[in-house]
């Protein structure tokens, strides 16, 4: 566990959220669908390594917002953050057993080339230029057959959600209603995004 770590932030899209909200459950699916080869490869090496039948992964970031992480994860109208209360959330990943997680630390060319990284630690090890993603890694290993692997989670892990502001306002305003219906949660905070027009960074320079 990572107790300095508040907060954990998934980016992802609304149909991965209304399912979540739906079913209170975390979805780890199997690395080799990832894009990222580099990452990817990594990961399956790992598993033949140590033997492993099935392993299944799920990122998160565990620092604040950048354009990088909307652009990348949650692009375009449909995209949302999901903002998890850590703590709430590591209570339930460590009662888990075959579930591993921590944050993963990026490394230069010339740092694996002369260094060795120890096969435990392969799976939370990145290249340095994807530092920008500060992620924090999920993963279950196990030697059963699945496609995927989920984790039952209360909605009180949920901090709040924040929806694109490329999203229209006329079908935000439609969606939140959604949403906070879905989570039967009227406390939860559900807000858009200012990130691509900020009103109070537009009016701190208005007033120099």
């Amino acid at each position: 566990m990572d107790m300095q770590i508040s907060n954990l932030n998934r980016y992802t899209t609304l149909p991965i959220l209304l399912d979540m909200l739906e079913r209170k459950k975390l979805t780890l699916l199997n690395p080799k669908l990832w894009e990222d080869k580099n990452d990817s490869e990594i990961i399956l090496d790992y598993k033949n390594r140590k033997g492993i039948v099935n392993l299944f992964a799920l990122c998160f970031s565990h620092n604040d917002e950048t354009i990088h992480h909307w652009k990348t994860y949650s692009n375009g109208p449909s995209g949302c953050v999901i903002d998890f209360d850590a703590n709430k959330l590591f209570s339930i990943l460590d009662k888990i057993p075959g579930l591993k997680h921590g944050i993963v630390d990026y490394k230069k060319l010339p740092e694996i080339e002369k260094t060795k990284v120890e096969v435990d630690a392969m799976p939370f090890t990145k290249r340095w230029p994807y530092r920008v993603e500060e992620e924090y890694r999920v993963i279950y290993e196990t030697n059963e057959k699945m496609d995927f692997f989920e984790i039952d989670i209360p909605l009180s892990v949920i901090r709040k959600v924040t929806i694109s502001q490329q999203m229209p306002e006329q079908i935000y305003n439609t969606i939140k209603k959604h949403l906070k219906g879905t989570s039967k949660d009227p406390d939860s905070r559900i807000s858009r995004s200012t990130l691509y027009a900020n009103q109070r960074w537009i009016n701190g320079f208005k007033k120099m």
